[in-house]
């Protein structure tokens, strides 16, 4: 079998409730292609005299898989080793160039290349000119030496983070390892059974909790990276001297390293380096644990201590529970910290769909991360900004109290961690008060017999232990407006009641087609279905509704204010507000009390505000350009010239606001225009006219 009919059936064989329009989109196919592959599958039932895969007509297309077919597409899904004859696609034959080359240090004839694929000469050039060129984008050569052959140039620490980001981009993409399976099956590597098992008893062993959704990653990446550092090429792991890395001998992760090499053969020769840089993955995929007391906890714990306070003092927002908050970040800091310092890829699947749904979050939380990221040598990228975007959204969301008794269970079994299963949790149970959902799961939990669930929703796309008469549902962990209607409907069918308010997009397009021709189909679903379909809850993400310019009023703007003090500039800033009643004085009163370096956010910028509760009125914000400039304590900021004074009545409305004023605070332009402008209104023209609204 092929990809593309394994991740058919992969789709096929986790869902209960499977559509066409969901394989097109986790398959990137188009309507031609997923009819042809579903043709293709029911060819092999057919073979083996099992019923057919048949899909509706009707919108919403669903497809339909008896029960004995879908027990025996689990089994086809089980049997799909390379022993079975996986075919390679294009990108597939590419990746399988790139391990010959990866693994064999000597230089390799394109006979080898020939030999090793199956594939004409022809199609191998094509394959080694479209590699060379992907490498030269990654800063690696692909050289020929005419007389010997071909092997890689560059440097090491390079040669690994592709080798380690196309197998995390693999995995991602293809929902399994068959590629590799086949690539070590051809070169008798078969190890990953044995270094699976091994890591996870040496994992139990030193109380290492591993995320599961790495855990795969990390046995296929371990396997080639121990087979490369066995033939002598180690790589130079020096960092910037500001970048501790001393202390990693010291933790159990390094340990836990040393016992799973003494379990191969061969490994006596591998440097302190490599040592070392494997640790650096077993720390990057494992959770925080902020009860241990480690040498780098009180490291950590300084990180998430101040992203904390200054995405507070950034948006506006007064964690409920920081508490909570601080242990589910410190989890995922941790790992996140040695993946950044040394470099290390991570791919997030979610990371588009957080960018569109959660957008101003994520642009908070850029702007909150900017000090941290000038620490690391390569910065942050958006994948781990999107990660953290999902623990701080996942902050917003509380359960519904509601009926507890005889109620539906649910269940969540999430493979990527404590922030995607936290935000799809809450997601959840907000969609569905009618089911009482069970304390959420990661996927290695999945085969516990005794869940006593009615229903269960899965990140994953590995199947589930079978369980007769409880239905599956796979869910993205961050769901669009579209995905959410989806679940919703399937899940209300499955109940045997109506989608409470929500009629059927998909049929009114059907009806609509009928009578009239279509421009965008795509763009009139997403409208239909924004219009039909509301999950917001109050005080929830989704409510992100507030622009600067409903906040920001010309008579609460204080241009050339005289203050000697940073108490007297606060007041001074917030007197307009007072008197426009957007604030009482106690609420003043409290930005005093508050200590004035966590308000100071930027060069020459502060952004005073005080819990709702301590007496905002309404969502609102004034300006205050300083006559003469203040010190608040704040030596890397100071002196203070501008302050914005907001107030908020909750955790949410004005996040947008606080999102678009983040963007001025990055153009250096909107401070000239505050040091020369005369009016409020021209203040008010700028950003109306630099925010587009």
């Amino acid at each position: 079998m092929d990809q593309d009919l394994i991740s058919l059936i992969q789709m096929l064989s986790v869902n209960s409730f499977p559509t066409l329009k969901e394989y097109e989109t986790v398959s990137n196919a188009t309507r031609r292609q997923a009819m042809y592959r579903i043709e293709k599958l029911n060819k092999l039932l057919k073979s083996e005299k099992l019923p057919a895969v048949t899909v509706s007509p009707l919108s919403p297309r669903e497809i339909h898989v008896p029960k004995e077919t879908r027990d025996a597409i689990k089994r086809y899904l089980e049997d799909s080793s390379a022993d079975h004859g996986y075919s390679l696609g294009k990108k597939d034959r590419m990746l399988y160039l790139y391990l010959l080359l990866f693994l064999n240090l000597d230089y390799l004839s394109l006979n080898h290349f020939i030999s090793s694929l199956k594939c004409s000469r022809s199609t191998v050039l094509t394959d080694l000119r479209e590699l060379k060129q992907l490498l030269e984008d990654n800063a690696i050569e692909l050289r020929n030496n005419r007389a010997k052959g071909y092997y890689l140039a560059g440097s090491e620490l390079d040669i690994r983070r592709f080798l380690i980001q196309e197998v995390i981009r693999t995995l991602s993409d293809h929902k399994n390892g068959k590629i590799f399976d086949a690539f070590l099956n051809d070169l008798g590597l078969n190890l990953f059974d044995y270094a699976r098992e091994v890591i996870l008893e040496l994992a139990k062993q030193w109380k290492i909790r591993l995320v599961e959704a790495r855990l795969l990653e990390f046995v296929y990446i371990f396997i080639f990276l121990k087979a490369r550092m066995q033939k002598g090429i180690t790589a130079d792991l020096s960092l910037p001297p500001e970048i501790e890395t001393k202390i990693i001998p010291s933790l159990k992760e390094y340990s836990f390293t040393r016992d799973l090499l003494k379990k191969f053969p061969d490994t006596e020769s591998l440097t302190e380096a490599d040592i070392i840089y494997i640790t650096s993955w077993i720390l990057g995929i494992s959770y925080g644990n902020i009860n241990e007391e480690t040498m780098d906890s009180a490291l950590i714990s300084g990180i998430a201590d101040s992203i904390l306070q200054r995405f507070e003092a950034l948006s506006g927002v007064h964690l409920a529970d920081r508490d909570k908050m601080f242990v589910q970040l410190y989890a995922h800091l941790r790992p996140a910290y040695y993946r950044l310092i040394f470099h290390l890829p991570i791919f997030n699947p979610l990371r588009e769909t957080v960018k569109i749904e959660y957008r101003e979050l994520f642009q908070l939380m850029e702007e909150t991360m900017k000090p941290a990221a000038a620490f690391f040598p390569h910065g942050i990228p958006e994948d781990e900004i999107a990660y953290l975007t999902m623990h701080f959204a996942a902050a917003f969301a509380e359960k519904k109290s509601g009926e507890e008794a005889s109620r539906k269970k649910a269940l969540v079994i999430c493979a990527n961690g404590v922030g995607s299963s936290t935000i799809l949790y809450h997601e959840l149970t907000r969609l569905f008060p009618e089911l009482e959902f069970l304390p959420p799961l990661d996927s290695s939990h999945a085969d516990d017999a005794s869940l006593g669930a009615d229903i269960i929703f899965t990140s994953s796309f590995t199947p589930l232990p079978s369980r007769p008469g409880i239905p599956v549902l796979r869910v993205n962990p961050v769901m669009s407006v579209n995905e959410r209607r989806k679940i919703s409907r399937q899940v209300y069918q499955w109940l045997g009641v109506p989608s409470p308010g929500q009629p059927d997009a998909d049929a009114v397009m059907e009806i609509i087609s009928k009578y009239a021709d279509i421009r965008d189909r795509e763009g009139l679903l997403g409208e239909l279905n924004a219009h039909f379909y509301d999950a917001a809850v109050p005080d929830s993400p989704e409510d992100f509704k507030l622009h600067l310019t409903d906040m920001i009023r010309p008579e609460l703007l204080s241009l050339n204010l005289e203050a000697s003090t940073p108490e007297e500039a606060i007041r001074g800033t917030y007197a307009p507000m007072v008197r426009e009643g957007c604030v009482l004085r106690e609420y003043v009163d409290e930005c005093i009390r508050m200590s004035s370096r966590y308000m100071v956010i930027t060069k020459h910028v502060a952004l005073p505000h005080a819990k709702p509760e301590a007496g905002a009125l309404s969502c609102a914000m004034g300006i205050g350009v300083l006559k003469n400039p203040v010190s608040f304590g704040v030596p890397e900021n100071d002196p203070v010239k501008y302050i914005f004074a907001l107030s908020a009545v909750n955790n949410s409305s004005h996040l947008g606001a606080m999102a678009e004023l983040v963007q001025l605070f990055n153009d250096s332009a909107f401070f000239r225009m505050l040091d020369t402008v005369s009016t409020p209104s021209e203040v008010m023209e700028y950003i109306r006219r630099h925010l587009n609204l």
